[in-house]
């Protein structure tokens, strides 16, 4: 029980430091007439944007996602395990709840918004409040509030981009001539490189892995897994999320994993995004529970 109380809030922050075409010949079973190149070419990006437009086309309907399960980070030798909530609504907030056993009452919680991440650490009394560009770790790897929700959402994602446009669909690059039941997605932009891979058949994202190059903290890259899709609205969730990060923070290379195993998906509005703190909780800079987590490691 005192290793869950003295890392549950350790392990809401390490979430919040991991807010990190070849032209061949295309077969269906039907042979193909030879084209001259600049027709194949073309018809080889048609084919390549209507793929990335099935991927679109996957993404969620509901406005609400709510679900419970357990949430597990590992990092070094560490692991624990700890009953949680994952509570988002659509352009409003990413919410994780972190449950004591049994009791069930919360231990901590972080939540994402457009405008500041809040992160609660109920057994000591202490809170962060601040703006991505105060979160320093969040502003030098390039991570937004709409970013980290079209991780958690399962969806494509483009730096700057609340939505994706059509025209912003043309961006990517989807490998349709690769072999495998897997397509490779990929979308480069300045320091950052997306890739994705994507099931041909259902066009649902298995994979997301996305690498951020930083002259002051070189290369973090984030590894984002997805499996166990269920049906939510009218779409599929995936209802078993792992990802893994490494980055260096005070000149020090950090990695952990965290995994989130959901079940029984709600899309139910009734429940307010947004938290307010007591007045009994004391504020923490951020960078002291930085200093905290770092010390772990």
């Amino acid at each position: 029980m005192k290793k869950i109380l003295r890392y549950a809030p350790i392990a809401m922050a390490m979430l919040l430091m991991a807010s990190c075409a070849s032209k061949k010949t295309i077969t269906d079973g039907t042979k193909l007439p030879s084209l001259p190149h600049a027709q194949t070419e073309k018809s080889t990006e048609k084919q390549s944007l209507q793929f990335v437009q099935r991927i679109a086309d996957n993404n969620a309907t509901t406005a609400n996602i709510l679900a419970s399960g357990d949430f597990t980070l590992k990092t070094g030798s560490k692991e624990i395990t700890v009953p949680a909530k994952l509570s988002m609504r659509k352009d409003e907030c990413i919410r994780i709840q972190l449950l004591m056993p049994i009791l069930r009452s919360e231990l901590a919680r972080i939540e994402f918004t457009p405008d500041y991440v809040l992160l609660i650490d109920r057994y000591h009394k202490e809170y962060i409040k601040a703006s991505y560009s105060e979160v320093s770790f969040l502003a030098n790897n390039g991570i937004s509030f709409y970013s980290l929700q079209s991780l958690f959402w399962n969806q494509l994602t483009a730096p700057g981009a609340k939505h994706l446009s059509a025209a912003d669909l043309k961006k990517f690059a989807a490998d349709i001539t690769a072999a495998g039941s897997r397509v490779p997605v990929s979308l480069s932009s300045g320091n950052m490189t997306f890739k994705w891979s994507v099931d041909a058949a259902t066009a649902l994202i298995k994979n997301a892995d996305i690498s951020y190059r930083s002259a002051a903290h070189g290369t973090s890259s984030l590894a984002w897994s997805y499996d166990d899709f269920k049906t939510v609205g009218a779409k599929k969730f995936p209802m078993t999320q792992q990802f893994g990060f490494n980055t260096n923070y005070g000149g020090k290379n950090h990695a952990a994993q965290v995994t989130l195993q959901m079940s029984a998906p709600k899309t139910s509005a009734d429940w307010d995004a947004k938290t307010e703190v007591s007045s009994k909780y004391r504020k923490v800079e951020v960078d002291e529970l930085l200093r905290k987590i770092t010390s772990l490691q």
